[in-house]
């Protein structure tokens, strides 16, 4: 099979869509070698986590003639056409959200769609980006032969919010990048004395918790702070991996001053991505305490490391974390504290969700969702 990917994202961003389109190609082109992949990207990059991709030998990446090297959106929307004919696709993914206007006679389509969240919370988006994405994503819903949702959770509202019918979604789970499966990357004692240096930076904390994620209002960080405010007496060191600017990430810092924690909390805002692994693996537990997401990548990200997970109920938490994840009303710091104190004073019970977790996130193996992604495209092309 040829099968050619939107790959933007893949060459473009260093978090979420980018990770799951690098991992998705990856996962393809390791454990099923014999078929082609193509990537189609408005520009070649450096991006360091794509340097696998290009050497391996059955993947190809195309980038848009001179002439449409300025108006790459276009290119993306009417004159990719011309280009996935010429290297004669049996398939074309968009693995996220969007799809050319037009494929040539032939060329099945398949979209993926992480989450209608500009939907449900039109509140957190500026109007016209919230227009764009309702025209895109419903459009690619309605133009695929197959609309892939990444979590039930997501099929529910392509249905509830698009109308499309169920029996045109599928749902397949994401997976994560190899590195975090338990004990890889293997870190020398001098990694490690060195990476404590560098972020287990109070002497006084006798427990460490880890946030990943951008500091937005939905991301709900803001909660989080109040939560280990009431437990100061636990000595708590709150390491966040995501980046913040804007009012909301103000509001948290004026909060921190006021209740003197500029110690216990520390910002990593350009964090090696080979490094979170190592956090996973040396924190007491992820907080992950979002209000709404599409599926929650770092739930099994830190499941995978052996790090007991902390997350929110409802939306799609439950699907990624199973029962093996501790649950929390994000909106309510009070809750999240008394979870907190229950998990950070009860070693038992970390030591239970870490072999509990990584059980469940067998479910999630790349080599398996990579399986049901070959299947997919097989039965399509039937």
């Amino acid at each position: 099979m040829k099968i050619g990917f939107d790959a933007k994202r893949a060459f473009q961003n260093f978090t979420g869509l980018g990770n799951y389109s690098r991992t998705l190609i990856e996962t393809l082109a390791h454990y099923h070698p014999d078929n082609e992949y193509h990537l189609f990207a408005p520009r070649d990059t450096d991006n360091p986590r794509l340097h696998t991709l290009k050497r391996t030998p059955s993947v190809f990446s195309h980038f848009p003639s001179r002439v449409f090297k300025k108006i790459a959106p276009v290119w993306r929307s009417y004159f990719i056409k011309n280009d996935i004919g010429k290297v004669g696709l049996d398939i074309y993914h968009g693995l996220s959200h969007e799809l050319p206007l037009s494929m040539p006679e032939g060329v099945k389509t398949v979209v993926t769609i992480h989450d209608l969240i500009h939907e449900r919370y039109p509140e957190f988006y500026p109007f016209f980006d919230r227009k764009m994405y309702s025209f895109k994503f419903k459009r690619a819903c309605a133009q695929a032969d197959l609309v892939v949702a990444i979590s039930e959770q997501t099929k529910r509202d392509i249905i509830d919010f698009y109308k499309i019918p169920a029996e045109k979604i599928k749902v397949i789970y994401q997976s994560c990048d190899r590195q975090f499966y338990l004990n890889k990357p293997h870190y020398t004692p001098h990694d490690i004395a060195e990476k404590r240096k560098t972020y287990f930076r109070n002497p006084k904390a006798k427990h460490y918790i880890l946030y990943v994620g951008s500091i937005i209002p939905r991301k709900n960080l803001l909660n989080l702070v109040k939560s280990v405010a009431l437990l100061a007496e636990m000595d708590i060191l709150l390491i966040v991996v995501g980046y913040g600017s804007g009012q909301y990430f103000n509001d948290i810092l004026k909060l921190i001053g006021e209740k003197e924690m500029t110690d216990w909390v520390s910002f990593f805002f350009n964090m090696p991505f080979s490094d979170l692994p190592f956090l996973y693996q040396n924190v007491d537990t992820l907080v992950y305490p979002s209000l709404f997401e599409g599926f929650g990548i770092p739930i099994i990200e830190a499941m995978w490391s052996g790090c007991p997970v902390v997350t929110s109920v409802g939306s799609c938490f439950q699907e990624a974390g199973g029962d093996a994840a501790f649950y929390i009303d994000p909106k309510s710091h009070y809750d999240m504290a008394h979870v907190l104190h229950n998990v950070l004073s009860n070693k038992f019970l970390r030591d239970k969700a870490t072999a509990d977790g990584y059980a469940h996130v067998a479910r999630f193996h790349e080599e398996k969702i990579g399986k049901e992604w070959m299947d997919t495209y097989r039965s399509l092309l039937k």
